[in-house]
């Protein structure tokens, strides 16, 4: 089986799970939220030699988002002339992410047992309510991040993998401090990514990722798994935010 299995360097997964955000953005409203996607759907393209690897990967899917404490909630009220009116706030949250890496083996290719990577990774990142305080709230990253990860294989068709990155260089887009771009010359949502990005490092842009996962290979050409994914991000300009993102997802690959 191993044998059959170097001759398949490419690979395309499939993945189905949950993700949920907790965060608290200082510029956008004093509460905490917390947001839920189920399901969130991600596809992969792999390609490796004995020692490189090339991975892209593509996820997303659409849930709520709404403060820790109150929920989703509504206000009712009633005009002059008697009609009921009522006011709902309930967020709806859509996530995107996009991602590549690059990894290099830095570790014997006879060592069957366990493999050691390092590489770097480009990753996009958009997270997106239209209602946060009544208002739509964005925030965008795209950075670049060293990578090391280590595979353990302690049977002959299961595998343990533990992956960690942290952003080095990236650009983030959030509302301006007065909430609001105002320009003469573009629309909104152009004035507002030219309005509030900034580049950071990681001096002021805290991305930080954790990956576990394991496998089980059905055959030379098949194989099934769950992965764990922890993200932390924080950036203080205009007002500081803080966030804590989990992925649990049950995967599915196919080589050829």
């Amino acid at each position: 089986m191993p044998g059959n299995a170097q001759h398949d360097r490419n690979t395309i997964g499939v993945s189905v799970g949950t993700f949920s955000l907790r965060m608290l953005d200082q510029q956008a409203s004093p509460l905490r939220y917390k947001g839920a996607i189920q399901p969130v759907f991600g596809l992969r393209y792999g390609h490796e030699s004995d020692r490189s690897r090339l991975n892209i990967r593509l996820s997303g899917g659409a849930g709520t988002l709404n403060p820790e404490r109150f929920g989703p909630r509504s206000y009712s009220t009633s005009f002059p002339d008697g009609k009921p009116f009522t006011y709902e706030i309930a967020s709806v949250f859509y996530y995107v992410g996009l991602e590549a890496d690059y990894l290099r083996r830095v570790n014997s290719v006879e060592n069957t047992n366990s493999a050691l990577w390092v590489g770097g990774a480009v990753q996009e990142s958009i997270w997106y309510a239209d209602e946060v305080a009544n208002f739509p709230w964005v925030v965008n990253t795209a950075t670049v991040s060293p990578v090391i990860q280590y595979d353990y294989h302690f049977q002959p068709r299961h595998s343990l993998t533990l992956r960690v990155d942290m952003a080095v260089l990236g650009l983030i887009t959030r509302a301006i401090y007065a909430n609001f771009p105002k320009s003469t010359q573009d629309e909104n949502v152009k004035a507002f990514f030219k309005q509030g990005t900034q580049a950071a490092t990681a001096n002021r842009l805290g991305s930080v990722n954790l990956q576990v996962g394991y496998g089980f290979r059905v055959s030379p050409r098949i194989s099934f798994g769950a992965t764990y994914r922890a993200r932390y991000l924080s950036y203080p300009s205009p007002r500081p935010i803080r966030a804590v993102s989990n992925t649990i997802s049950l995967e599915s690959e196919m080589r050829f």
